[in-house]
């Protein structure tokens, strides 16, 4: 027969103990890591909660940024860089006792449990509405104003409204997300929505179980070089998502040919889109094209662009 065993009550001196004012100091620490890594001002909002907040080096509204940060245990934030893949984490620095450092790493792993239980449950949420949205849009046609610009058919995308609705699936085919597009070329996915490790397959209807399949950024880029090569595409959405569609395509796919498409960012400092696509490409053995300026003053980064430029193909 099994018998309880009783805990000892924590008494004062086993209560954790920190150096720092456990809120201004830690929020300063925070938003030092934060201006370190990604180069923007901000108070970080501590409740545990995912905050997206603009790129500095992008347009107004493009939301790619975002944080979390929590003071309950050992106060840590977590942040990045959606577009670029980016992810960092920040622990408030101060000196615990033995018996409390115990206590909270306990109490962390219990709350990194709450909080995944949590994240899964608002992903099905964000699948059901999903569905519902795609469900209820009709088929897109080529005189939406996004696919008049890029030039490429409608591929399996459907319309609500004045906004394209691009499809974005798991590899078992689960429909997971969706991207909204509306005329300006502005872009939203559903709140709580996965995406890393997903995409949307432009040019068939199932994923192949051999030959060539290429993985691209974004969708009107996956259209233009499913339009050149007649390959399936899949679409990862941005750069940093790139390799882990790899490999979750490779793991269910052995014997597929994957090729990764690069984005070439000539025009940024850092070439963004050719090094995650190196990066995505290496991981799994795979191949990699990029697009070639037209000439020395070519603005063109993606195979889109060239095709709409000059022609250019793969």
């Amino acid at each position: 027969m099994d018998k309880k065993i009783s805990q000892p009550k924590a008494s004062p001196k086993d209560l954790p103990v920190c150096d720092f004012t456990i809120y201004d100091d830690a929020i300063q620490q925070f938003s030092d890591a934060i201006f370190r890594h990604l180069g923007m001002f901000i108070t970080p909002i501590a409740n545990g909660v995912i905050h997206r907040v603009d790129d500095p080096g992008g347009r107004p509204g493009n939301l790619a940024c975002w944080y979390v940060c929590h003071l309950d245990g050992v106060p840590t934030c977590t942040f990045g860089n959606w577009r670029t893949g980016e992810r960092y984490s920040q622990s408030a620095g101060g000196s615990y006792s033995g018996v409390a450092a115990r206590g909270m790493r306990v109490d962390a792993i219990a709350r990194n449990n709450r909080r995944k239980a949590a994240r899964l449950s608002a992903q099905v949420q964000a699948s059901r509405r999903a569905i519902a949205l795609w469900e209820a849009g009709k088929p897109a046609t080529v005189q939406h104003p996004y696919l008049a610009r890029k030039k490429v058919p409608a591929l399996n995308v459907r319309e609500m409204g004045h906004r394209l609705l691009i499809p974005i699936r798991d590899v078992t085919g689960r429909l997971v997300n969706i991207q909204r597009i509306d005329g300006h070329g502005n872009k939203r996915f559903l709140k709580d929505g996965q995406v890393a490790g997903c995409f949307s397959l432009v040019g068939a209807p199932n994923l192949p179980m051999s030959g060539k399949l290429y993985i691209a950024e974004g969708w009107a880029t996956a259209a233009t070089i499913h339009a050149q090569t007649r390959c399936p595409v899949a679409a990862a959405m941005n750069c940093g998502n790139l390799k882990p569609v790899a490999l979750a395509l490779q793991a269910i796919l052995p014997d597929i040919d994957l090729i990764v498409a690069a984005d070439n960012d000539h025009r940024s400092p850092v070439n963004l889109g050719m090094a995650k696509a190196t990066e995505a490409a290496q991981a799994v053995g795979g191949g990699l094209v990029w697009p070639q300026r037209c000439d020395h003053a070519c603005t063109c980064t993606d195979f889109n662009d060239v095709a709409n430029c000059k022609g250019g193909n793969l």
